[in-house]
């Protein structure tokens, strides 16, 4: 293979076209730097359901890989186009039984913005590979160069292959040696979305009247109501068609009601002690709403083996987290930042790409795996009422844990416990 660390030749292979996906994608496109994405599914939103998402602490990082165009179209896809970017705020968590504030987690700036608005803004000008399922991977014995094949008899060849294909991450089955390593664990709450339009404009600006973007309901009968406007799309002056995003998790160890209508039945029975204006919002939630279940795993960060480089992951492939901290795509963004950084010091300065891949695993390891353990935590106290107020969203909010965004990590360590996994792999 050729030189790998000429720009002509360097080749980033990047398996999955979630957000991660196509925000490397851009980042490496802006930067010239060649690269191909391929995605298992037939098109982007195939089989997807729509959530909102927050970007606080990581947007800077957001703004510096994203061409200049797609960053300020942020605001035009932002669930709540009236708040700025820049005006900062508290994040209101009220008890679900008085409407009373709890706290309010204070931010210096951001935005929420829905899931698939943000994914088709990452994709504009990117030639995404659908209906790539990833079967192999195999290894030039030179030390460069990986090749991907596909189940449609296909192969891509490149310098390094990126695994950002979710919480169930194939790429990750390969850099770990064994499928059972790479598993995910689930979390024992059983966990509702819906995509809700109320059709008639009173209700849709009456629950949205106290919080105009998101609030978080935590219920003292121990579980959590979670309501977020995610678009409008005739606009402001139309709140019949305005489409929220709504949530409502407890503890059970069992699937729980089956059929959308059972889901929606026993919400709407929860909600009925709640104060307004949770309470209305879940009640009038349309007959024919899909209330989905969500199935809610992680993976706890530890190293694995990258091939001298040409294998790694990033985003929730690295560290899949229940979303109850709110960091999930804030780590995404700045696990790419730092991967870019590094492909950069290959190129531009003649970094070995064994030394630069390793040194940004030894920074994201510890961070995605402490930020693992913190979400695991927080999840299992807001669904604790005698716990709730100790928590790591009540003491830390949203930012990343102390220490964790910062370059200087315990590198020798984390190589230790990665060639400890090799040798037994």
């Amino acid at each position: 293979m050729a030189d790998q660390t000429s720009t002509q030749d360097f080749h980033v292979l990047i398996i999955g076209s979630g957000i991660t996906g196509l925000v490397l994608a851009q980042a490496l496109k802006k930067a010239g730097i060649r690269y191909s994405i391929f995605e298992k599914e037939a098109s982007m939103n195939y089989r997807s359901n729509e959530w909102t998402m927050a970007i606080h602490w990581s947007l800077d990082r957001l703004e510096s890989l994203l061409p200049a165009d797609r960053f300020k179209n942020m605001m035009h896809i932002s669930c709540n186009p009236a708040a700025p970017i820049e005006a900062g705020g508290k994040y209101p968590i009220i008890h679900g039984e008085s409407g009373n504030m709890l706290v309010g987690v204070p931010y210096a700036k951001g935005l929420r913005v829905p899931r698939s608005k943000m994914r088709a803004l990452c994709a504009d000008g990117i030639d995404v590979q659908y209906g790539k399922n990833l079967i192999d991977v195999a290894f030039n014995e030179t030390g460069r160069g990986v090749t991907a094949f596909f189940a449609d008899g296909t192969a891509a060849h490149g310098s390094i292959l990126v695994g950002a294909d979710g919480p169930r991450s194939k790429v990750r089955e390969f850099a770990m040696g064994s499928a059972a390593k790479a598993s995910v664990s689930r979390f024992p709450i059983f966990h509702t979305n819906m995509t809700v339009t109320y059709n008639d404009s009173y209700k849709a600006q009456y629950v949205r009247q106290r919080f105009p973007t998101s609030y978080l309901a935590l219920s003292d009968q121990s579980y959590h109501a979670f309501q977020s406007i995610s678009s409008m799309p005739d606009g402001p002056d139309h709140p019949e068609s305005w489409i929220f995003h709504m949530a409502m998790a407890w503890f059970a160890e069992d699937d729980g009601p089956a059929t959308y209508k059972e889901r929606l039945d026993l919400i709407r029975e929860k909600a009925q002690t709640l104060a307004e204006p949770a309470r209305s919002a879940f009640a009038w939630i349309p007959d024919e709403t899909q209330v989905h279940k969500a199935d809610i795993s992680y993976w706890i960060t530890q190293p694995w083996d990258n091939r001298q480089g040409r294998i790694t992951l990033a985003g929730d492939a690295a560290h899949a987290m229940p979303p109850y901290r709110g960091q999930g795509l804030n780590h995404c963004i700045c696990d790419i930042s730092h991967l870019l950084a590094g492909i950069r010091e290959v190129l531009e300065h003649g970094s070995t790409l064994q030394d630069t891949i390793t040194s940004y695993e030894a920074e994201l390891v510890p961070r995605g795996r402490e930020e693992v353990k913190c979400s695991i935590e927080n999840g299992y106290m807001l669904h604790d009422w005698d716990k709730v107020k100790q928590s790591p969203v009540f003491r830390n909010g949203f930012n990343p844990m102390d220490g964790h965004d910062k370059s200087a990590a315990p590198a020798a360590a984390l190589v230790e416990e990665r060639d400890t996994m090799i040798a037994a792999t």
